[in-house]
């Protein structure tokens, strides 16, 4: 009896499709071998793969390496266009399973022969399908465009939003929606980078202990925070094929505070780390008596110590040790003494500038409060029409939670105004005394 291989595939859109499912392929695969006296040898099911590539796609490797291996018969598939998607690669697998004297047989397209007919019908086939796979690959394309037009993210949310089917298993309709557990974390990273007072490290450390997790339950990625912090998503936009779109999911933070943390980034040296695994005071801002070069420090592992040193091979070899070195200058540093004069005209300076600053912030902050006040009125006005009938529910929900966006952004400028506060007028004395 002559021996047969079962190859059968989907791809990730084809599963729900229940006439191309893989058992229904092997069970038509089945039904013809027996009818054709093949015994079958060998299935091989592959889901969720595409067929406009070969790469990946071990079940059919193994199919025509049983077939050079135990001299085959016949690779049987329900289609050709279960093996491929072009002629290049349909050829491809031909020519492999021609080695070893196998020939492909498609169970539903049994015009496909070694006849001169057949082969002409198989390259015409092989055409189709390649044809069939542009126009499906154009339909998805303009399905996204459309979705993204639509202010749909057509992929997975981000840290601090969340995937959810609002419509059935049938008739999906997916939206993202705001994390409850995570959002409030990546909201409170935009608000604390803005203040300029914490680095992305301290960041880390801070919302991890505060209990931000990554989707696997980790600390999150240092890269991955500045990642965010750089995403249009978090301000309700998103970026798709190089374009922006304006998004339906509620933004995480202002536009202000967005853009504050964009400049802040591109100030800081294009994202350069600051973190150092050890901590030296004095490194290139101390000098050697002797031959004048910058100090520079470095740790012995053996000896378990730090020492300064100049720079080689410029410098001198001469190594001190860390403490000594930091001690002699901190003793230096106690006989400096800041007359009563200049500390009063210190301390009259950030007096005036926190005056000015003060002044600046609490008229912006009453000119945010009065649009607030606004929108809270516009609102008002929304739920009374809601009550009176005078507006449809649709309309008034999609104008309610717009007016609430901007109310949230408004707050959310004003709490980065208050966490702002410039100069602190006690810090300053405490420095000086």
């Amino acid at each position: 009896m002559k021996k047969a291989v079962i190859y059968s595939r989907v791809s990730t859109d084809e599963q729900a499709n229940e006439g191309k499912s893989i058992e229904v392929q092997i069970d038509i695969c089945h039904k013809w071998a027996k009818e054709n006296q093949h015994s079958v040898v060998g299935v091989y099911p592959e889901p969720g793969k595409s067929a406009t590539t070969l790469k990946g796609r071990v079940a059919l490797q193994e199919a025509i390496a049983q077939s050079q291996l135990e001299k085959i018969d016949v690779l049987l598939v329900m289609d050709t266009d279960r093996l491929a998607r072009n002629p290049s690669d349909h050829y491809l697998i031909k020519s492999a399973l021609e080695k070893g004297g196998t020939r492909i047989v498609a169970v539903n397209q049994p015009m496909i022969d070694d006849s001169v007919e057949g082969n002409f019908m198989e390259t015409i086939m092989a055409g189709v399908n390649q044809f069939q796979s542009q126009i499906t690959g154009r339909k998805v394309k303009k399905s996204l465009e459309k979705k993204c037009n639509d202010g749909d993210w057509p992929g997975w949310a981000p840290l601090g939003y969340i995937n959810v089917n609002k419509g059935t298993e049938d008739k999906p309709i997916r939206i993202v929606e705001i994390d409850p557990e995570r959002g409030k974390y990546l909201s409170l990273l935009f608000k604390l980078f803005s203040t300029e007072k914490y680095s992305v490290d301290e960041l880390r450390d801070l919302l991890y202990d505060k209990g931000l997790r990554s989707k696997y339950g980790k600390m999150v990625a240092r890269s991955s925070l500045y990642g965010y912090l750089k995403n249009p998503f978090y301000i309700g936009q998103f970026k798709f094929k190089g374009m922006i779109f304006k998004g339906s999911h509620p933004p995480l933070t202002s536009r202000a505070v967005f853009d504050l943390c964009q400049k802040i980034i591109e100030r800081n040296n294009h994202n350069a780390c600051r973190r150092r695994k050890y901590k030296w005071l004095l490194t290139g801002i101390a000098y050697c008596y002797d031959c004048g070069s910058r100090f520079y420090c470095s740790h012995n592992h053996k000896k378990k110590m730090a020492y300064y040193h100049g720079a080689y091979p410029l410098g001198c070899k001469e190594y001190i040790p860390l403490e000594e070195l930091e001690n002699q200058v901190a003793n230096e540093i106690k006989k400096i003494k800041f007359s009563e004069e200049f500390k009063q005209r210190i301390y009259e300076k950030a007096k005036e500038l926190i005056l000015q600053t003060r002044e600046n912030r609490n008229e912006e902050l009453q000119s945010i409060r009065n649009k607030v006040k606004g929108l809270e009125s516009r609102r008002n006005v929304l739920e009374d029409n809601l009550l009176d009938q005078t507006i449809d529910k649709e309309t008034f929900k999609r104008k309610h939670e717009e007016i609430n966006y901007e109310i949230q952004n408004l707050e959310n400028d004003m709490a980065t105004i208050e966490n702002n506060r410039g100069f602190d007028l006690d810090l300053v004395t405490e420095v000086l005394d």
